[in-house]
């Protein structure tokens, strides 16, 4: 498809949000959204960015009228410690309620309301936590066997919390502080959510994976649960297990079989039951050692908190002295993903077979994002809500990757796998691509489903978010030249 010399194709201006606001988070300097202390995450309705707080925005549509044009902002209180500082940030979109989840410099995960209200802190490990990912299944995949989550990446770590298991506890700090009753809290039914005498969970369940050792990298820059993968040839079928990727300083790629089950081997289940038995038998013995001087605080040993590992496995790694992975991104249904590294070359692997498919070069500081965008180009993509646009199916779109080179100021789509360049925007300064949260449905299995809701999907969005004046656009690649931008 041919460019338009010297213009931006594929941009539809679409929504908005409080540009006199943004002045308190940095807005009016220059290439202020470049700073990667600035987080900044979206749904379809909110706007979240965090610096030393997390301000939440309404988003004002276009197609929404003016009406419901006004926004509204939102402060969350940090709830941190004095050291402690806001590190990822990402929405967890439910039915029926959204939440706000931060993840901090100790290792916590914090949740809280769209009220601004803190439902749950927990601390998983003692890194900062790098990124927060939310992965969900596409709607037709859904089942008994569906995996959607909530990973938490460290830096040589990789935690899973299942959405379910979100839910069940999301709902209850609803209740209890709150006091949000009756049906629609999260699509449940008060009281239907657990059996009779079973208690909810004060935490959230999770797995862990050891991801530095096993593929010989020290640390990890970025990482992500693709989906679920086949267990190795000798390994139990009914297992599951999930593919992990992770990008860093030494190890521009490695991929990983992590297993669903803490005692998926017999390797692992000694390891459960000896290691914390080990560690109170040396604790021991280390006190006796100390025993002459015990009024001494400073004599005395730490406590030792053993932290139990699911087990991961190394599928295969890519290392290269000169090249740096950064940053990573997952298509929508987990097959495909993208790595930028540090020689300014974009890599599009093929997940399945864990391969390099397609190389760009020239976008040193590359930021990605995966689309589905539709075929005709209609306008009405910029609308969630649009029932035509609802009732086309996939086949109607084409996946394409976004690619934000700002030291070349602009942003190129690209048709993949091997597709040409379909669009070309010029970005200007302060800038930044932004991907509404993904919604989390494996959590409503119990909602009836469709033949239609079977057959259609919501594609995937990105936005161009301009941060001085707050404008909101919808890269749209095939939108027709007479119609964009508007």
């Amino acid at each position: 498809m041919a460019l338009q010399a010297g213009g931006s194709r594929g941009l539809q201006l679409c929504g908005c949000v409080a540009s006199n606001e943004l002045e308190a988070v940095g807005a009016g300097k220059s290439r202020w959204l470049d700073n990667p202390s600035i987080l900044v995450a979206m749904t379809q309705e909110y706007l979240a960015i965090a610096t030393e707080q997390v301000m939440v925005m309404r988003l004002s549509w276009k197609q929404q009228g003016e009406k419901d044009s006004k926004p509204f902002v939102r402060k969350v209180g940090s709830c941190l410690e004095p050291e402690e500082k806001m590190t990822a940030l990402e929405w967890l979109v439910f039915d029926g309620a959204t939440l706000l989840a931060v993840g901090t410099s100790f290792g916590a995960l914090l949740l809280f309301s769209q009220k601004g209200t803190l439902l749950i802190k927990q601390f998983f490990h003692s890194d900062p936590v790098l990124k927060l990912r939310v992965r969900s299944e596409p709607v037709g995949s859904l089942g008994n066997d569906s995996s959607e989550d909530l990973c938490l990446i460290y830096p040589k770590a990789i935690a899973r919390i299942d959405a379910s298991d979100l839910k069940v506890l999301a709902h209850r700090k609803l209740r209890e502080r709150e006091g949000m009753e009756g049906e629609g809290l999260l699509g449940w039914r008060v009281g239907g959510d657990l059996q009779d005498g079973e208690v909810p969970p004060n935490r959230l369940p999770f797995l862990m994976w050891n991801v530095n050792r096993t593929a010989g990298a020290l640390v990890c820059a970025d990482g992500a649960l693709t989906g679920v993968m086949p267990p190795p040839l000798l390994e139990q079928q009914g297992k599951r297990h999930y593919c992990a990727l992770t990008v860093g300083p030494d190890c521009t790629l490695a991929a990983f079989r992590v297993s669903g089950d803490k005692q998926s081997s017999l390797v692992g289940a000694i390891m459960d039951k000896v290691m914390p038995a080990t560690v109170t038998k040396i604790s021991n013995l280390t006190k006796r050692f100390w025993q002459k001087d015990e009024n001494s605080e400073s004599n005395r040993p730490t406590e030792v908190s053993p932290q139990i590992f699911s087990r991961a496995s190394v599928v295969t790694s890519l290392k290269d002295n000169m090249r740096k992975g950064e940053r990573l991104t997952v298509a929508p249904g987990g097959s495909l993903a993208a790595i930028a590294d540090s020689l300014g070359r974009v890599l599009l692997i093929d997940v399945h077979a864990v391969v390099v498919v397609r190389l760009w070069k020239g976008y040193r500081d590359a930021h990605c994002l995966f689309l589905e965008a539709p075929v005709d180009g209609s306008a009405d993509y910029a609308d969630p809500q649009k029932k035509d646009l609802l009732s086309q199916r996939r086949q109607d779109f084409r996946l394409c990757l976004a690619i934000h080179a700002p030291r070349r100021g602009v942003i190129e789509v690209w048709q993949v796998r091997h597709g040409g360049r379909v669009a070309v925007i010029r970005d200007g300064e302060n800038c930044r691509l932004l991907q509404p949260a993904c919604k989390l449905r494996a959590v409503s299995l119990d909602l009836d489903t469709t033949d239609q809701e079977d057959e259609t999907f919501e594609p995937a969005r990105v936005y161009f978010l301009h941060g001085d004046s707050g404008s909101l656009s919808l890269i749209n690649p095939f939108m027709p030249i007479n119609k964009r931008m508007s």
